[in-house]
């Protein structure tokens, strides 16, 4: 999503500000904390009059309207504070929905639970770019992984046991990565899981603007990158670069998609194929710099902030294995600000990307089986759509102003 961005400055090489931090044993939070959150407000039955239809043309797009899907509709289902992720889990029929504000709500049978399942707002702040801002559950369905900033903004990774019934238990948070945030925006904030019990974690490039400490690109810094991050032992590998702020992102079939928000005139998606066989690079436990293990042509290239989209950009950034976009719409009636996107598994957005536009409240599907997709849109002037979902098999668009809606296809 876009914020404003910071006025401040460092210079292109201070890159001693940066420092992760792996704490494989250390427990953070001891002691059962409260959940008791102000319960969100829960539609109980879909009615006609929150029921939004796919729109009938566009001047710019593939129009929604065709008869493939003019069946499309937005249900509204819920409210909740400011919601900017969703999840489910193995033998579960719930959604469990991430508040910005530090909270988790499942939610199953039309209705939320009356308290929270989690509530960390003591360890975070909602605001700006910054809070809880993702969530991910192991193929078990036994543990919730989570990203949020902590209260000294930086993005902290970490896991939680969660009970049969849903709860999860705050007094097993560990702390498993901390990445110190040189400024408040680009914290990207998306957590998946692969089929292996490994995590991806996509990092922006620390913020501001223009990506002023030259890392995205740099292998010494884990910003601008999507790691992947072993649970069990506390290793962290590298598996790609060059990314400005990749808010939500979506694994399915060893393809990971990519929403990067983009900077003057391009917003982008992208995709990386084949996860589960990159390599990637070690990431050093003392410091951000790469070890000696490994080579930096084991990282994915996606290209900024050398390129936006496929336009040169930072003309002193190099990147002559430049992964372009698989789609990219410029700044103007489309939008500003991508709110990607997950894949559609059934109806007639199966094998479909979704993905929407935080500025325009635009959504658009492409297919995933092509190399040069056209974008259908299907929806215009949503409120502030913060990201598109899929949580047990259906997918959700969330607007940043409460609402909570189900695209039935």
């Amino acid at each position: 999503m876009r914020r404003p961005t910071s006025t401040a400055t460092f210079g292109a090489r201070a890159l001693t500000g940066f420092t992760v931090t792996l704490a494989t044993l250390a427990l953070v939070g001891c002691g059962a904390q409260p959940v008791g959150a102000p319960a969100p407000i829960a539609g109980d039955t879909p009615r006609s009059d929150n029921t939004i239809s796919a729109v009938q043309s566009s001047p710019d797009v593939t129009a929604g309207g065709s008869d493939d899907f003019s069946s499309i509709t937005l249900v509204e289902i819920a409210t909740l504070d400011q919601p900017v992720d969703a999840a489910s889990r193995v033998s579960d029929a719930a959604v469990y929905f991430v508040s910005r504000t530090g909270t988790i709500h499942r939610f199953v049978d039309g209705t939320f639970a009356p308290n929270a399942v989690l509530d960390i707002s003591d360890l975070t702040e909602g605001d700006g770019e910054r809070g809880l801002l993702g969530l991910s559950f192991s193929p078990d369905g036994a543990t919730a992984y989570i990203n949020y900033t902590d209260t000294s903004g930086d993005t902290t990774i970490a896991s939680l046991a969660v009970d049969v019934d849903g709860t999860f238990d705050r007094a097993s948070l560990r702390t498993l990565l901390t990445i110190e945030q040189p400024y408040r925006n680009h914290n990207a904030g998306d957590i998946v899981v692969e089929p292996s019990g490994t995590l991806l974690v996509p990092m922006g490039d620390g913020g501001s603007a223009d990506d002023p400490l030259r890392v995205s690109l740099d292998t010494s810094s884990p910003l601008g990158k999507v790691l992947r991050v072993n649970p069990r032992d506390g290793s962290v590998t590298m598996v790609a670069k060059g990314l400005r702020n990749p808010w939500r992102v979506d694994l399915f079939d060893d393809r990971l998609w990519l929403a990067d928000v983009g900077q003057n005139q391009w917003e982008e998606v992208s995709v990386l194929d084949g996860v589960s066989q990159r390599r990637g690079v070690p990431l050093s436990s003392s410091s951000a710099g790469a070890s000696s293990a490994g080579n930096a042509t084991d990282i994915a290239d996606f290209g900024w902030s050398a390129y936006e989209a496929n336009d040169r950009f930072n003309t002193d950034q190099s990147s002559p294995s430049h992964i372009g976009p698989v789609v990219a719409y410029q700044h103007g009636d489309d939008g500003c600000s991508v709110s990607g996107g997950a894949i559609g598994v059934s109806g007639a957005l199966q094998g479909r990307y979704v993905f929407a536009d935080y500025c325009s409240g635009r959504v658009w599907s492409i297919p995933t089986d092509t190399a040069s997709p056209t974008m259908t849109l299907h929806f215009d002037g949503l409120d502030a759509p913060s990201a598109v979902v899929r949580a047990n098999n259906d997918l959700f668009i969330l607007s940043l102003s409460g609402t909570i809606w189900k695209l039935n296809a």
